[in-house]
């Protein structure tokens, strides 16, 4: 046989085995024109797309890639078109319009001059990997600007990272924590126990919460909520420990701050019982033997019934905070006492009570009396002649609702706007309305200033049953 057609016969041999291996490489194979035109693909990157190999040979790439990566294929098609290989990552679309991720490896397809007519690239979709390494940098970035901090640990408690708010909590720079254990920070405050109980919780698997009292570098004590977790691989084997605290120094100081603001109320409570309670009996019994000497027809005898009402008024309010627990929830019960005390300490006002229910009764009503107490007196000392107060009650649904009415001049539309604020009154400076209506949202309930017939001012007041 002569040797030219030997030659011929080993060639073609050759692109027979060039093609059976491009047809069954797992990875996606493309051979591309100059102009980017599929000429060749091969069944892994036609399925990579969901199209047959039919479909896509004479389709341009740009055609299967998302608007914003033309610039990305355009300069890599250039690089190749000067004689470069390139590889980089694009996003393609498949049959169905889903976007995928591919890396490409390409490198010039030329002619037997050594011209460069186009492209041959391997494509391998990554999108999986891809969108892995995407969620680890959104963690990571989660991590870094946490405004909690962030502790890692190997399964014997080195540390191995240390977040950005460790470091400035801490005081102690990432290289000096790195390689140390967590009892650095070790202030000799928190039980030994706490740590007993940890190490045992973590090491078996669990999650562990608690409280430490630690120590900065620079000696400054410091509170932490810290949770603490093991990481584990598959086969359930503990590799690190992950711990994410919280600084709460102000709640902690906050807490104990209002402990001792609980202990000199409660100290300055009993004295005023004491003290207070004394003077007023005391004033009772000078009234009441006064009135004994006063004829009912002289104007003294009025004043000093007036007086009288006042005093019992302090008492009864003494009374709220003296005896816990015994007190009235009824209503009916705590309306008619509050007109019995407002009439008797105010000689201008009339009380109606009107019960559209039947022994409404709440959870809690300990502060209630001072509410009706101080809308009645308002009504009697904004009034510039006698006064009537109408107090309805009434259900809706699960809600006691408590119209209160006064026959006064009202309430102008100036006050309106922040009748209800701290230190704000009818006549400015006051606060009993902001008082009551945060003992009623203390109760679950709401007080509003609503618009009724007639003169004078009306509150609604509601309250949940029982």
């Amino acid at each position: 046989m002569p040797e030219n057609q030997e030659t011929d016969k080993s060639i073609s041999l050759e692109e027979k085995d060039y093609r059976i291996l491009l047809r069954d490489l797992p990875e996606g194979v493309g051979i591309t024109d100059i102009e980017e035109n599929l000429l060749y693909v091969n069944e892994a990157f036609a399925k990579m797309l969901g199209y047959t190999s039919e479909e896509l040979t004479g389709r341009n790439v740009a055609s299967l890639i998302p608007p914003d990566e033309k610039r990305t294929l355009k300069e890599e098609t250039e690089l190749r078109a000067a004689g470069r290989s390139s590889a980089y990552n694009l996003r393609m679309l498949n049959k169905n319009g889903e976007e995928i991720i591919v890396r490409v490896s390409g490198v010039p397809r030329r002619s037997k001059s050594g011209e460069v007519i186009g492209t041959m690239a391997v494509v391998i979709d990554i999108t999986s990997g891809e969108k892995t390494e995407q969620m680890l940098r959104k963690l990571s970035r989660a991590v870094e600007q946490s405004p909690t901090s962030v502790v890692i640990t190997d399964a014997c408690g080195t540390i191995e990272y240390v977040n950005p708010k460790f470091t400035e909590l801490t005081g102690y720079s990432e290289s000096e924590a790195i390689g140390e254990n967590p009892r650095v920070l070790k202030s000799g405050l928190t039980p030994e126990e706490t740590y007993v109980e940890l190490w045992k919780e973590i090491t078996a698997g669990r999650e562990w919460r608690g409280v430490f009292v630690n120590k900065k570098k620079n000696g400054d004590l410091y509170w932490e909520d810290a949770w603490i977790s093991p990481i584990k691989q598959p086969n359930g084997a503990i590799t690190h420990f992950v711990a994410v605290k919280q600084d709460i120094s102000r709640r902690v100081e906050a807490e104990r701050l209002l402990q001792y603001s609980l202990r000199d109320l409660e100290l300055y409570s009993s004295f005023l019982q004491h003290d207070m309670r004394n003077d007023l009996q005391l004033l009772l019994n000078h009234i009441e033997a006064s009135l004994m000497m006063v004829e009912s027809r002289n104007p003294i005898h009025g004043y000093l019934e007036t007086a009288e009402g006042v005093a019992e008024r302090m008492v009864r309010l003494l009374d709220v905070f003296g005896r816990p627990g015994s007190e009235e929830r009824n209503l009916e019960k705590i309306l008619m006492k509050a007109k019995a005390q407002a009439e008797k300490a105010h000689s201008n006002l009339q009380a109606r009570i009107e019960m559209k229910t039947k022994d409404p009764v709440f959870v809690s009503a300990r502060l209630l009396p001072m509410v009706f107490d101080n809308l009645m007196r308002n009504s009697a000392e904004f009034a510039a002649k006698s006064v009537e107060v109408i107090v309805e009650v009434s259900i809706e649904e699960d809600t006691i609702v408590v119209l209160f009415t006064d026959s006064g001049p009202g309430i102008s539309e100036e006050v309106k706007q922040n009748l209800f604020d701290k230190g704000a009154s009818t006549t400015g400076g006051g606060y009993g309305l902001y008082l009551s209506r945060k003992v009623i949202q203390a109760y679950g309930g709401s007080m509003n200033l609503v618009q009724h017939n007639g003169e004078g001012a009306a509150f609604r007041i509601t309250l949940p049953i029982a």
